[in-house]
């Protein structure tokens, strides 16, 4: 007689609390604000694919060799020879749908790189946290990785987390609640102040895309 076992949950509340090597497991990177969100937008847009960077230079290449479209951020700063913001508003403005693309930013895609390419990875975020969930619930061990922010935990992360969690737990999350806690933090509020108050309430609303980003020989793509 056999018994199945039950799948395995694990997180972290940020990345750097990710053990080393990473096991042989399923990830699920969550980098709310801003780069899992964007990677999301990116694929509704029609990106072909999005490759991920850790280092600007290594994308500069990848885009001198493919002609990629490049979105990026450090430190929350333009990169000299990128093409575009990570903003996810801005992303349906960019001429992407067929092509590739390159993504770099300070947190998430480090958080990837810190895992490995060679990993079964996934991006999730609020906006697609139920779909993510249902992704991931078959795999016998799922890590849901906060990436958080230069070491720190950062509270759109964590509640970005909660969301996924609460969906594979069966217990739909309290939206209300998590999107007041992501208003709440610096990140959001910084974005208001810089007049992106629209970006922090798209941020919000939870569950309302079905695309599921995968990490497919180094790229994402939708699941």
């Amino acid at each position: 007689m056999t018994t199945s076992m039950e799948p395995t949950v694990r997180r972290v509340d940020r990345q750097e609390d990710l053990p080393d090597p990473a096991p042989d497991a399923a990830f699920v990177v969550v980098d709310v604000i801003i780069s899992s969100t964007t990677v999301v937008r990116l694929l509704e847009a029609g990106a072909e694919y999005v490759r991920p960077f850790a280092d600007a230079d290594a994308a500069r290449e990848f885009k001198a060799e493919t002609d990629a479209f490049l979105v990026g951020e450090q430190g929350g700063d333009s990169v000299e020879g990128f093409d575009g913001s990570p903003l996810p508003s801005l992303v349906a403005d960019y001429p992407v749908e067929g092509r590739p693309v390159g993504l770099l930013s300070s947190n998430g895609t480090r958080a990837m790189d810190r895992i490995g390419h060679d990993r079964d990875i996934y991006v999730g975020t609020t906006v697609n946290a139920a779909a993510v969930a249902e992704a991931v619930a078959d795999h016998e061990e799922t890590w849901l990785v906060a990436a958080g922010r230069q070491g720190e935990v950062v509270g759109e992360d964590v509640a970005g987390v909660d969301a996924i969690a609460a969906h594979l737990d069966g217990a739909p999350p309290d939206v209300a609640a998590l999107a007041a806690t992501i208003r709440e933090t610096g990140t959001a509020q910084w974005l208001c102040e810089m007049g992106f108050e629209h970006e922090v309430e798209a941020l919000c609303e939870f569950d309302s895309t079905g695309v599921v980003p995968r990490l497919r020989d180094g790229a994402f793509v939708a699941d």
